[in-house]
């Protein structure tokens, strides 16, 4: 703590959303606009966790993106709520364009505690942070998902496997095409990294940070889902609702 002190005297930080600096204790965003960010709070309910394929998820649910392209994932849940120019827009920027890679990592340890409790992480064996491609990782120098996933590791001790799923390039941005382009601009972008035999069997946890459409997550979801005996599942930092 005394360390902390001194280093914010020496350099200040900062909270993303409202700009007041942040209380020693405080780390990535302070307490008032932590507690105003919007939850989805899906991880409450029973159902996300009784199979995608029973539909059994609640209308406009963060699931229901998967539905049809993988009726065998066993969950997916988002943690908060996202729009373009809100609060955590803000959060999201910061790792994304502005090299503050710990306040991935602080999210995902943040949205890890919160979680726990309902036993939405029981079960998983790994935590594949979604791939960057080697440009944007170059470019950026982290991959966030990534950081996302180490920061849930801090809490549930689940270990992060980054070379179970690797990427290639995108044919083209995503962000430069609408939903119906997207899958098929993802397909065949994911693969194997290690052995099938390292995988068989585990329940695999897949970390995102924002997902609009699913079709990317998607697209490395199914990659794993062609191991034998193995179980896939789904979290976002963020879910694009607008």
């Amino acid at each position: 703590m005394l360390l902390q002190s001194i280093l914010d005297f020496l350099l200040p930080r900062y909270c993303p959303v409202c700009k007041n600096k942040l209380l020693v204790e405080e780390k990535a965003i302070c307490k008032n606009c932590l507690s105003d960010l919007p939850r989805t709070r899906q991880w409450f309910f029973p159902q996300n966790g009784s199979g995608i394929g029973e539909k059994k998820f609640e209308e406009g649910d963060f699931a229901k993106l998967f539905w049809t392209r993988l009726p065998e994932l066993t969950k997916a849940i988002a943690f908060l709520n996202f729009r373009p120019k809100s609060e955590i827009a803000e959060i999201v920027y910061d790792f994304k364009y502005r090299g503050m890679r710990n306040t991935a990592v602080e999210m995902g340890r943040i949205a890890a505690e919160e979680i726990l409790l309902s036993g939405f992480f029981d079960g998983i064996n790994a935590l594949v942070p979604l791939p960057l491609n080697k440009s944007r990782y170059r470019e950026r120098g982290y991959n966030q998902s990534e950081r996302i996933a180490y920061g849930i590791s801090l809490v549930t001790g689940i270990p992060v496997e980054t070379k179970y799923v690797i990427r290639r390039s995108f044919k083209t941005s995503q962000t430069s095409l609408n939903k119906i382009e997207r899958p098929d601009n993802v397909k065949d972008v994911f693969c194997l990294g290690v052995k099938a035999d390292e995988m068989r069997g585990k329940h695999i946890l897949i970390v995102d940070d924002v997902v609009t459409t699913g079709a990317t997550t998607a697209a490395c979801a199914k990659v794993v889902l062609k191991i034998p005996d193995t179980k896939v599942s789904i979290f976002a930092l963020g879910h694009t609702t607008h």
